[in-house]
């Protein structure tokens, strides 16, 4: 009885210790590490105008009722070039009470309301008309000109800087393999590590409508996009 329960308890013994021995062998795999870079540079597609209409009224309803007529006369300017409805899209809106606190008090301005379009472009001549309509219809300024990606353009550019950046990670593997005299053997793990760009502004500041007027009849031209992308490959040793 006693020789069963023994020869029962080597038997684990040995099952657990080849276990062990097997994971240990395969925490052990040698290993090569690499980070693949990539960087495209790219013209942008799209162009964004950002408009701001702002009034003021005794009344919250006097305020946004004079806003409203306004943004519906930058709507019709902008109808007028062509601009299609969906590509003018409301990117803040608000009205709050002003006040005046000198003299120890708290005395009503009245409201302001402010409304702020995003005008989308893809003909980049029509950038100088936009600001010129926008403002010739009573906009209050322009806040910023920005030359962007497409959703379509963005993910075929994302495609392609993690494709380029992989390839530079296994470049990489295989230069670092050939100096340790070596070979490289399979892929252990893949990460995406980053994806990024930054469209360009034209215009990093708020300008008024007299400068906005000025800008209008400037040539706006883009500048290229840089789209970047990192991956972190693990390759086995061959």
């Amino acid at each position: 009885k006693y020789a069963t329960v023994l020869a029962l308890l080597l038997v684990v013994v040995l099952a657990v210790g080849c276990v062990q021995l097997g994971d240990k062998d395969e925490n052990d795999k040698r290993t090569i590490t690499t980070t693949g870079n990539a960087q495209i540079k790219v013209q942008p597609d799209i162009a964004i105008v950002y408009v701001t209409v702002e009034t003021n009224g005794k009344t919250s309803a006097a305020s946004t009722g004079n806003n409203s007529n306004i943004v519906d006369k930058v709507y019709a300017a902008l109808y007028k070039l062509n601009v299609p409805r969906e590509n003018i899209v409301t990117e803040y809106f608000n009205t709050n009470e002003d006040f005046d606190w000198t003299d120890g008090g708290r005395k009503s301005l009245g409201f302001k309301t402010s409304h702020s379009l995003r005008v989308k472009t893809e003909k980049f001549t029509d950038i100088g008309n936009i600001i010129d309509a926008a403002v010739g219809a009573g906009a209050t300024r322009i806040d910023n000109v920005n030359f962007d990606l497409s959703d379509s353009k963005k993910k075929e550019l994302k495609k392609q800087a993690l494709a380029d950046a992989s390839k530079d990670a296994r470049e990489k593997a295989e230069a670092i393999a050939s100096g340790a005299g070596t070979t490289l053997g399979d892929i252990m793990s893949i990460s995406d590590a980053t994806y990024d760009y930054q469209p360009y502004p034209v215009f990093r500041n708020v300008m008024a409508a007299d400068e906005a007027v000025s800008a209008a009849k400037t040539e706006i031209s883009p500048q290229t996009l840089d789209v970047t992308a990192s991956v972190q490959v693990v390759y086995e040793m061959g």
